[in-house]
C-alpha cells in the first residue's frame, strides 16, 4: 500500500502541475517598476476609422448568422463519430501609508501602476480577506483507507490537519503591533462556484465568482463547447461592520470567466460565451443528423444568441448585436478561421454609488474571435488571441481605449498580428505598453532540430489614420540577426523596465539577455550574461540593480541579485538557495506574481518574502513534508556595487498539500504567511533571532 507521503507528494505534485499549466493560459502584463512611470501621452488617434481587423456589427441577422457560420465550421472540424451531445460542463503593489500610525503595509502584487488585479487575498491595513480554495471542491481519487471522499471535501484523519470547512471568505482584523490576528467575520459563498478572486474598493468587498473548473487550460480551453452554459458572477459587499458583513448586491453574466482587472472604481470583466444551440449534433454520424443541424442553425434567434445579465435577480439582456464586431473577411490579416461560435466579452462594471443604489454595467461590448490572454495598461485593455495554423502560429492583438473616469466608453482603436505566441512562461510579462508603442516578446517552434524554438521582440504603435496597430520593429532582424537565445533554449524570465528588457533563456545554463529599447524602431541586444541555473520572475529593484527567482544546477529554488548599472555589462554580485538541505522544493512566486511580496524600507534596504513547499529527509523522523515562507533584505541597495541578498529567517507551517495558497502580508514589522487556508506571522525583527517566536495556524 501507498503511504500517506508518498500519496500527499503525489497530489501536491498534481497540483503544481495544474497550476503551472493554468498560469500559462493566462494574458499578458508586464509593467516598469520602480523607474517613474512616463507622462500619459494622447492617444494619438482622435477617431480612428473604422478599417481595422475587426468591424462593427451593423444588423442582427448579420450577427447571427456569424454564429450560423461559427457552429458549423466547429462540426466540421470535429471528427464524424457518434457521441453524448451534452454540453461540456509598481512592479510592486505600492505600499500603502496609514497616518494614524505611520505604518505601511503591502499589497498585492500587480504589473502595472494603478491597474489592481483580483487575487484569493486582500489587505486594507486592517482585516485580511481570505478567499476559500478554488481546489477544495476538485475531484482527487483516492484509494488510501485513512482518507474519505464526503461530498464535495476531502477529511483526513486528525493527524492529516485537513477538516471539512465551510465554504467562506474569512475576515481577520490584524494586530501589526504583536504580529497577531483573529477572525471577526465570515463570507459564506456558494460552494458550486469558483471563487476566481478579490477586489477591496473603499467599504466594500468584491468578489468574482464563476461556475467553471478552474483547471481548464490546453485543447479544454479554446474549444468552443467549454463555454457553453458557463457564467461569471460578482457579488459586493458591505464590509464597514467586519463582523457583520451584508450582501449590497450581484450581478451575474453569461459566459466563462477569463480574466479582470480594477481601475478606480471600474472592474473590467472578460468571458467568453457560446450559446446554446438546443438539438445541434456536434458529431454527425449520418444524413438525419446533418439534417437536424441545418434545421437547429435556421431556427437560430438573436435572442438565442446574445447573452443575458442578472442583476440582484433581474434578468436583461447584456449587449445588443451592434454592440459587437467581427472579423472582416477580407482584410490582409484575417484570422485563417474566420467564423467562430464563441464570442469574447469585454464588461465594465461601475463600483461606484448609483442614484437608485443599484449596480451599474456601464458598458459591455463583444468580438467574434476566441481571446487567450488579457493586459491592462493606463489607458487601454489589450486582448490577444494565438491562432496555430498549417503548422505556424501568430498572435492578434485587439486594443480597447477605456476612458479616464468611471463609466466612458469602451472603444475599439484597433488590431495588429505578429509571429508567434506569447503563451507560456513569463506569458503576463510578455506584453507591455510604453510611451505610445506596445512591446511584445514571442515564441515559435520551426522544423529545425538543432534550434527548434525562435523568440522574437515586436513592436508595434496604433496607426494616425486607421484603426490599425502597425509593427514598426522587430528583432532579430536583417540589420540585427542575432538571436535572442542560444539554439534550442526556452524563455523563462521576462521584464519590461521602461527603455529596457530583461529576458532568461535556458536550457543548461542561464543567459540573461540586456535589450536597449530607447530607440524604439531600431531595439538591440546591448549586453549578455551566462550563469548557472535560469530566473522564471525578475523583480527591478532599482534602474540599478535586478533581482531573479528560479532554479539552480540542482533544481533547488534559488535567488540572485544582478547589477545592471551598466546595459551593456551585466554583473551577478552572488546567489542564495532556499533550503538546500531539501530534497524537493517550489515556489509558487516563480509561476504566480502575487506569491511574490515586496517593501522597499529605506534608501539602502528593502524587504521581500518568497514562500517554499519542500521534502525533508531526517534517518530518525523520516520523510516530511513543510511550507515556509522566507524572508530576505536586499542590502546596500543605494549602492549597487555592493548590494547582497541577506537571508533573515523563515516562517514554518505545516503543509497543505490540498490547498497551494500562499501569500504574505508585511504590516509595520508584522508579517502574514497565509498558507493554504491558515495563517501564521512573527515580527520581523525577532524572526532572525528567534525564529520560533511566530504565531499560528490563526
Amino acid at each position: 500500500m501507498q503511504s500517506r507521503h508518498s500519496l500527499q507528494s503525489i497530489l501536491k505534485y498534481s497540483l503544481i502541475a495544474a497550476s503551472i499549466a493554468l498560469a500559462s493560459c493566462g494574458g499578458g502584463g508586464g509593467s516598469d517598476s520602480t523607474a517613474p512611470a512616463p507622462a500619459p501621452t494622447p492617444n494619438p488617434v482622435d477617431e480612428p476609422v473604422a478599417s481595422g481587423l475587426l468591424v462593427p456589427v451593423e444588423t442582427q441577422e448579420q450577427l447571427v448568422n456569424s454564429f450560423r457560420q461559427g457552429f458549423t465550421q466547429t462540426i466540421a472540424a470535429t471528427d464524424l463519430v457518434a457521441v453524448d451531445d451534452g454540453a461540456v460542463q509598481a512592479p510592486l503593489a505600492e505600499a500603502s501609508g496609514d497616518s494614524a500610525s505611520s505604518r505601511s503595509f503591502t499589497t498585492t502584487y500587480t504589473l502595472e501602476r494603478g491597474i489592481d488585479e483580483h487575487d484569493a487575498v486582500k489587505y486594507d491595513g486592517s482585516h485580511l480577506f481570505i478567499a476559500p480554495s478554488r481546489s477544495m471542491d476538485c475531484c482527487f481519487i483516492v484509494l488510501e483507507d485513512d482518507v474519505m471522499i464526503a461530498n464535495d471535501a476531502i477529511m483526513i484523519p486528525e493527524d492529516g490537519a485537513m477538516e471539512s470547512e465551510e465554504h467562506s471568505i474569512r475576515i481577520l482584523a490584524t494586530d501589526p503591533e504583536q504580529a497577531g490576528a483573529t477572525q471577526v467575520g465570515s463570507i459564506a459563498v456558494d460552494s458550486n462556484r469558483s471563487i476566481e478572486g478579490l477586489y477591496i474598493d473603499n467599504s466594500q468587498l468584491v468578489s468574482i465568482n464563476s461556475s467553471g473548473w478552474w483547471g481548464l487550460y490546453g485543447d479544454a480551453f479554446i474549444s468552443p463547447r467549454t463555454w457553453q452554459g458557463q457564467s461569471t458572477g460578482l457579488a459586493v459587499y458591505d464590509i464597514s461592520d467586519t463582523a457583520n458583513p451584508t450582501l449590497d448586491w450581484q450581478i451575474e453574466i453569461e459566459g466563462g470567466f477569463i480574466s479582470s482587472r480594477k481601475k478606480g472604481d471600474t472592474v473590467y470583466l472578460v468571458a467568453r460565451h457560446t450559446p446554446r444551440a438546443e438539438g445541434l449534433h456536434y458529431y454527425p454520424s449520418d444524413d438525419e443528423m446533418a439534417a437536424e443541424n441545418t434545421a437547429t442553425l435556421d431556427a437560430l434567434s438573436i435572442e438565442d444568441i446574445l447573452p443575458k445579465v442578472s442583476i440582484n435577480g433581474s434578468e436583461s439582456p447584456l449587449l445588443t448585436a451592434t454592440d459587437c464586431s467581427i472579423a472582416d473577411s477580407e482584410h490582409s490579416s484575417s484570422p485563417s478561421a474566420s467564423y467562430t461560435p464563441t464570442m469574447t466579452l469585454l464588461i465594465a462594471i461601475d463600483l461606484g454609488p448609483s442614484t437608485d443604489g443599484q449596480p451599474v454595467v456601464s458598458q459591455a461590448v463583444c468580438y467574434m474571435e476566441p481571446t487567450s490572454g488579457v493586459y491592462v495598461s493606463e489607458n487601454a485593455i489589450y486582448l490577444t488571441q494565438a491562432e496555430y495554423s498549417n503548422s505556424e502560429a501568430r498572435t492578434f492583438v485587439h486594443k480597447y481605449t477605456i476612458g479616464e473616469m468611471a463609466g466612458e466608453e469602451i472603444s475599439y482603436s484597433g488590431s495588429g498580428v505578429v509571429q508567434g505566441t506569447i503563451n507560456g512562461s513569463s506569458s503576463d510579462f510578455r506584453i507591455n505598453e510604453y510611451a505610445d508603442h506596445l512591446r511584445l516578446v514571442t515564441t515559435e517552434f520551426t522544423d529545425d532540430s538543432s534550434d527548434r524554438l525562435d523568440h522574437q521582440l515586436f513592436v508595434l504603435k496604433q496607426s494616425a489614420t486607421a484603426a490599425e496597430l502597425n509593427v514598426v520593429a522587430t528583432l532579430p532582424n536583417a540589420e540585427r540577426p542575432a538571436e535572442i537565445g542560444k539554439p534550442n533554449e526556452d524563455l523563462y524570465g521576462v521584464r519590461f523596465l521602461g527603455d529596457t528588457l530583461y529576458l532568461v533563456t535556458f536550457e543548461r545554463t542561464d543567459p540573461l539577455y540586456v535589450l536597449d529599447l530607447s530607440n524604439a524602431t531600431d531595439p538591440l541586444i546591448a549586453g549578455e550574461l551566462s550563469v548557472p541555473g535560469f530566473s522564471d520572475f525578475l523583480h527591478p529593484v532599482s534602474s540599478d540593480l535586478l533581482l531573479g527567482l528560479g532554479q539552480d544546477e540542482n533544481r533547488a529554488v534559488k535567488l540572485e541579485l544582478f547589477n545592471v548599472a551598466l546595459i551593456n555589462d551585466p554583473i551577478s554580485l552572488g546567489t542564495v538557495t532556499l533550503a538546500p538541505e531539501a530534497s524537493w522544493s517550489h515556489s509558487e512566486a516563480r509561476y504566480n506574481h502575487h506569491a511574490f511580496t515586496y517593501q522597499p524600507i529605506s534608501e539602502s534596504t528593502d524587504r521581500f518574502s518568497i514562500p517554499l513547499s519542500l521534502g525533508l529527509y531526517d534517518e530518525s523522523e523520516g520523510y516530511t513534508e513543510e511550507d515556509r515562507l522566507y524572508l530576505f533584505e536586499i542590502d546596500s541597495k543605494d549602492t549597487p556595487e555592493l548590494s547582497s541578498i541577506i537571508e533573515v529567517g523563515h516562517i514554518s507551517a505545516k503543509s497543505q498539500w490540498w490547498n497551494s495558497l500562499q501569500r504574505s502580508v508585511f504590516d509595520g514589522d508584522a508579517v502574514y504567511f497565509i498558507n493554504g487556508s491558515s495563517v501564521y506571522s512573527a515580527l520581523w525583527s525577532e524572526i532572525q533571532s528567534n525564529p520560533t517566536e511566530q504565531n499560528g495556524p490563526l
